[in-house]
């Protein structure tokens, strides 16, 4: 089918901390079928869609033998989910509408339309010169469609886009008559003539092969559409705006390291820009967090964004992170990250908070089961608070050697010993402190770049909140604007008719994220002997703290791989090539080959 390639429960700050409204613990992805709750009706669409028959929970317990008369004649897609709430869609072009203006007058290619409201609020508002809209299931949606199918130069087309095959055959002057394929010299220029949007939001979620779900098996064949110049990039960089579940944007949006794969590195390198326009308010996991002061200071850096835009939220659409900026902005003791201790949002923080605040209404007795959790919380606290101060102290004091460093105001010899101190310190804590300590530390250098390493860190504006009963059936949805950008020209060689730079990148970036805790320069050299000799010493930017480098040698806060950023990684790959040395293509497959089979390596991972 498819074609591969410390505890916050004092506020010092106004704003700055916060208790979450809703509990980590309850924060769950969507259920993996669908359930009775979730196909409540809130709009006249919805009611419609209800209507057909084609969303039906299973049944729980023995069931009787089905005969024909019982089996629905509805034929579709069952696990498709499509928006409802036309209140949705005009709030998304009040907010993003001015970025959507370039684009007027444009080519739209849809796909997976389903019942058109999106599809019909766009074309409202974009006026464009045709519009093909890709429906599969184009009989079910036909009569929902026909008041825009009514509208000239508006084209339904019953296949797949998410066929390639399929889309290729629309990719055609019979039905994009404007758009020609341009030279190789204009094949990294923005084509604001085309527009692509898609609806690969569906419930349940379907594993394939190794990747979470269809839908990110879509999106990773989009991002690497960039880099080839192939399907509907081959008419230019082609915007797109996708709508996904909320949990599938994930791969592509990280808001923190530890979600960062595949995805996401190859979104860096081809995009200029991934947003989320719209989407479910709080974190996307409770089990991979980062220090509360860091994502403080991104929504703040938003906010402060918003305002100089003149981006204004719809009401009622501002998320809790969003309303908490807006009063932590005014105020003017605003720490900035690892500049105070951190502070890690836990589940047990919160039903602490509700102890207490019973304790409070209502004194427990000390033989309490209620008073005995209270006071194991509270003793958790307390060694979490001390914990967060020595990662601090830790910080402080690498912050320290790096500022003695560039001053040059000590000798190399001195600044080893203060290295050797460091590490002594940092070692004397067990090892999951230490292992807690260097994702602490990884996170802060990503977001003290400038500009911060992920998308989410750069983000123009914060994404409206959506409620589930938006969408039909009710599975929450985010809206993900896509920009590609010019890829280096040494990663888009690839192929047999090239020097085959972007497919050794592929085995390059594949290996050293197998080990992406380890120094870059002992990654290089597991993939050829010798190779840091040669790289090291011209890669330039691993040594510039400014551009995202580290200067310090001690073993722990040496520059990994997982710490480097999209142009770290296109300087590595001119250096490598440089390489007199090096091996080629076939020699670096086989050196590669055991790593590459290693599933659980952290950037293999598509999703």
């Amino acid at each position: 089918m498819f074609c591969f390639r410390s505890n916050a429960r004092t506020f010092p700050i106004p704003g700055l901390f916060r208790p979450l409204l809703t509990p980590l613990t309850t924060r769950t992805l969507s259920s993996k079928a669908l359930d009775k709750s979730q196909l409540q009706i809130a709009s006249p669409l919805a009611e419609e869609l209800a209507a057909i028959g084609l969303w039906i929970p299973p049944r729980k317990g023995p069931q009787k033998n089905k005969t024909k008369a019982s089996i629905s004649k509805v034929q579709g897609d069952k696990t498709r989910v499509n928006i409802v709430s036309e209140k949705l869609c005009d709030d998304i072009f009040s907010y993003v509408g001015p970025s959507l203006d370039r684009h007027k007058g444009c080519d739209i290619l849809d796909i997976y339309p389903g019942a058109g409201l999106w599809s019909r609020k766009l074309h409202d508002y974009l006026q464009p010169r045709s519009h093909i809209l890709m429906e599969p299931d184009a009989e079910l949606y036909k009569p929902f469609l026909k008041p825009l199918l009514d509208r000239p130069n508006t084209t339904l087309v019953p296949i797949s886009g998410l066929v390639w095959r399929e889309l290729s055959s629309i990719l055609t002057p019979e039905y994009l008559p404007h758009q020609v394929a341009p030279d190789a010299t204009r094949l990294t220029q923005r084509n604001d003539t085309l527009l692509v949007t898609a609806n690969i939001a569906f419930h349940p979620r379907r594993r394939f092969l190794t990747f979470e779900s269809i839908a990110h098996l879509v999106l990773y064949q989009f991002i690497e559409a960039i880099r080839a110049s192939s399907l509907i990039q081959r008419y230019g960089l082609v915007r797109m705006l996708i709508w996904t579940r909320h949990d599938d944007k994930q791969g592509l949006l990280p808001k923190v390291m530890q979600k960062r794969r595949k995805l996401a590195l190859d979104t860096e390198l081809s995009c200029e820009w991934v947003r989320e326009i719209c989407g479910r308010d709080g974190p996307d996991s409770a089990w991979f967090v980062r220090d509360d002061v860091i994502d403080t200071s991104s929504n703040v850096a938003t906010w402060k964004r918003m305002e100089a835009s003149g981006i204004k939220m719809p009401a009622r659409r501002a998320s809790e992170d969003l309303k908490a900026a807006r009063a932590a902005s005014k105020s003017k003791k605003l720490p900035f990250p690892g500049s105070t201790p951190p502070v890690f949002r836990r589940p047990f923080q919160e039903a602490l908070n509700e102890l207490e605040a019973a304790h409070e209404k209502q004194i427990f007795t000390r033989d309490s089961d209620n008073y005995k959790s209270m006071r194991s919380y509270r003793w958790r606290a307390n060694s979490e608070e001390k914990k967060h101060q020595r990662m601090f102290n830790l910080i402080a004091g690498l912050d320290a050697i790096t500022t003695l460093y560039r001053s040059g105001r000590a000798s190399p010899e001195e600044i080893r010993v203060l290295e050797g101190e460091w590490e002594a310190n940092l070692r004397a804590n067990p090892q999951g402190f230490i292992d807690e300590f260097v994702t602490y530390k990884d996170n802060l250098h990503y977001y003290r770049q400038d500009p911060p390493l992920l998308h989410w860190d750069r983000r123009e504006y914060d994404p409206m909140v959506v409620q589930p009963e938006e969408f039909f059936p009710n599975i929450h949805c985010s809206l993900l604007d896509i920009q590609p950008k010019e890829v280096h020209p040494l990663i888009r060689q690839t192929g047999p008719n090239s020097n085959r730079a972007g497919d050794c990148f592929d085995l390059i970036m594949n290996s050293m994220m197998g080990q992406s805790t380890l120094p870059v320069s002992q990654t290089l050299d597991a993939l050829m002997p010798g190779a840091a000799d040669f790289i090291i010493p011209r890669w330039e930017s691993a040594r510039d703290v400014d551009r995202g480098g580290v200067v310090a040698k001690t073993r722990y806060a040496k520059l990994n791989p997982r710490m480097l950023n999209a142009r770290q990684w296109e300087e590595l790959l001119e250096h490598w090539m440089e390489w007199p040395f090096r091996p080629d293509f076939q020699e670096l497959i086989a050196r590669t080959h055991d790593e590459l089979a290693d599933e659980g390596s952290t950037l293999f991972t598509p999703d």
